[in-house]
C-alpha cells in the first residue's frame, strides 16, 4: 500500500514537471519568437540608419558641390573684371578718333557679357535649381577661341612688356565644348602665365591635334614651380610659393583647381611641367567629341 502511494506521488510529481516543462517550452518559444522579431526590427533599423546616413552624405555632397561651384564662379568673375579694368585704362590713352578704339570697345562688351553670364550662374547656385552643373556643349573652333583669349589678355602682357607668341596648327577640326567654361580655362591659363612671368618675359600658346584630342600648351619663361608646388598645384585653396611679379597682382589659390574641374568635366586632362627659374608649361587635352571618354598619355 505504501509502495502504491509512493508511485502515485512520483506520477504526480512527473505530471507537475511535465506541466512546468510545457510552460517553460512555451516561454522559450515566445522568447525565440521575440528574439526573431527583435532581429527583424534590428535589420529594419539598420536599413533605415543606412538610408539616413546615405541621405546625410548626399546632402553633404550637394552642399559641398554648391560651395565649390560658388567658389568657382566668384573666382571666374575676376578675370573679365581685370580685363575690363585694363581695357578702360588703355582706352583713356587713345584719342577719340583712334582706329583701335572700336576693337577695345568690342573686347569691353565681350568681357561685360562674361560677367553678366557669371552673375546669372551665381543666382542659380544660390537658389540651387538643380541645373547649375549642366554643360552646354557646342561645336567650336579652337583656333578662334585661342585668338580671342590672346587678344583679351594682350593688354596685361603689354603692360608688363611681355611678348605672346601663338602657334596654331592649320586645318584644326572643331571640338565639342562648353565655350564659356573652356574660355574661362584659357583666360586662367594665359592670365597665370602673364602673372607669374617677369617684366619683359616670353609667353607661348600652341594648339595642335593629337590623336582624338585638341592639345593646348601654355608656356612661359617665368618663375617656375618647385617639386612641392607641382604636387599640390591642382588642390583647392593651395597657394603656391611663387608670387605674382606685377604690382597689384593677386592669387586666390583656387584657379588651377577650377581649371582641372572644368577640363575633367569635358573628359580631358591637364598636367604641368615646370622648373624653378626656368618656366612652366601647362598642357591640356580636350577630346574632339568631349561627350565621350578619350584616354590620353602625358
Amino acid at each position: 500500500m505504501s509502495k502504491q502511494k509512493d508511485n502515485n506521488k512520483i506520477c504526480e510529481h512527473c505530471e507537475t514537471l511535465h506541466s512546468e516543462l510545457a510552460v517553460y517550452k512555451r516561454q522559450i518559444d515566445n522568447l525565440n519568437m521575440n528574439c526573431l522579431n527583435i532581429r527583424k526590427q534590428n535589420i529594419i533599423l539598420e536599413e533605415k540608419l543606412k538610408e539616413v546616413e546615405k541621405n546625410n552624405n548626399e546632402l553633404e555632397q550637394l552642399q559641398q558641390e554648391k560651395n565649390e561651384l560658388f567658389a568657382t564662379i566668384v573666382h571666374d568673375i575676376k578675370n573679365p573684371t581685370t580685363i575690363i579694368k585694363s581695357l578702360v585704362e588703355l582706352l583713356r590713352t587713345y584719342d577719340s578718333n583712334s582706329t583701335e578704339q572700336q576693337a577695345i570697345m568690342n573686347d569691353l562688351i565681350e568681357s561685360t557679357k562674361q560677367i553678366i553670364n557669371l552673375s546669372v550662374e551665381v543666382s542659380r547656385v544660390l537658389v540651387w535649381d538643380g541645373n547649375v552643373t549642366e554643360m552646354f556643349r557646342e561645336w567650336a573652333d579652337p583656333a578662334r577661341l585661342i585668338a580671342e583669349t590672346t587678344r583679351r589678355n594682350s593688354i596685361n602682357a603689354k603692360n608688363k612688356e611681355q611678348t605672346i607668341s601663338v602657334d596654331i596648327e592649320e586645318n584644326l577640326p572643331q571640338f565639342q565644348v562648353d565655350v564659356v567654361k573652356i574660355c574661362e580655362v584659357f583666360d586662367n591659363m594665359l592670365s597665370n602665365s602673364i602673372k607669374y612671368t617677369q617684366k619683359g618675359g616670353k609667353i607661348g600658346v600652341k594648339v595642335s591635334k593629337v590623336g582624338e584630342n585638341i592639345q593646348f600648351e601654355f608656356s612661359d619663361n617665368g618663375l617656375g614651380m618647385s617639386e612641392e608646388d607641382l604636387k599640390k598645384a591642382f588642390q583647392r585653396g593651395q597657394k603656391l610659393s611663387a608670387k605674382p611679379t606685377g604690382e597689384g597682382e593677386t592669387s586666390t589659390g583656387i584657379g588651377l583647381w577650377i581649371v582641372k574641374k572644368i577640363i575633367e568635366s569635358h573628359n580631358g586632362r591637364v598636367w604641368i611641367k615646370s622648373a624653378l627659374g626656368v618656366g612652366t608649361v601647362f598642357t591640356i587635352h580636350i577630346p574632339i567629341q568631349s561627350g565621350e571618354v578619350v584616354k590620353t598619355e602625358a
